[in-house]
């Protein structure tokens, strides 16, 4: 069973307007560059559809390489990341990028003892967050919020965390963290079942993104029910 199909068209209307393109964008076979408010250039594959994001200073040349992109294997990652190059300030490639969402007819909880954080655990919660590198902690971390930020304990050990940022009132945007020395036991995917739990609760849409170059999150997410979206790259701008 995939997304129903109110979450599809959410999802269409939210990331069209993310992209400044018609609503219709994401159910073409074609090529589609919008004015986004985004510091860089996002392109969304989805299905046969392409659909770019530029910001003003690089709208119009996104839109004349638009057609380079008509001929363009975008299951080439190589050559997507070429695409990029042509654009003058882009200094880096992010991606591909698994965009995934969950809703209440696909999502797939587990059973665990994760819970919700309080106060009272936030000296377990230092201490797991000295415990992360600087650059996965970018990645995948964040801050402690009680009563937010869900945990797992495993005798007496804080092992994993994960929480969530809304985004314009809709999305949840997932995040997850596992301590390196507790890692491939499924502490992280029982952690982003409950945030999940709780996201669906308070009425928002799951979104867990991920790169593909990390499969293991990926079929984390999977397992639990989120379904891709699409998939994306973002060229960082300067």
């Amino acid at each position: 069973m995939g997304l129903t199909s109110r979450t599809l068209w959410t999802l269409r209307r939210y990331w069209a307007d993310r992209l400044g393109v018609p609503s219709g964008a994401f159910e073409e076979s074609a090529v589609t560059v919008g004015l986004a408010e985004e510091s860089g250039v996002q392109l969304f594959c989805r299905n046969d559809a392409l659909v770019v994001g530029a910001p003003n200073a690089l709208v119009e040349s996104a839109k004349a390489r638009g057609e380079a992109l008509e001929t363009l294997d975008t299951d080439t990652v190589d050559e997507v990341h070429e695409w990029f190059t042509y654009f003058d300030g882009i200094e880096q490639v992010l991606g591909p990028t698994f965009y995934g969402y969950s809703d209440r007819e696909t999502f797939s909880s587990i059973e665990s003892d994760a819970r919700v954080l309080t106060s009272a655990d936030s000296t377990a919660y230092r201490t797991f967050r000295s415990s992360i590198p600087d650059e996965e902690w970018e990645n995948g971390g964040m801050q402690f919020t009680p009563d937010e930020t869900v945990g797992l304990f495993v005798d007496g050990k804080l092992v994993a965390i994960a929480g969530y940022e809304v985004w314009d009132g809709l999305l949840a945007h997932l995040a997850v963290v596992t301590h390196p020395d507790h890692r491939n036991q499924g502490y992280g995917k029982a952690v982003v079942s409950r945030a999940t739990e709780q996201a669906l609760a308070d009425g928002l849409l799951p979104q867990y993104r991920t790169s593909d170059a990390w499969p293991w999150s990926v079929t984390l997410a999977q397992n639990l029910g989120f379904h891709r979206f699409a998939t994306a790259y973002f060229g960082v701008y300067q």
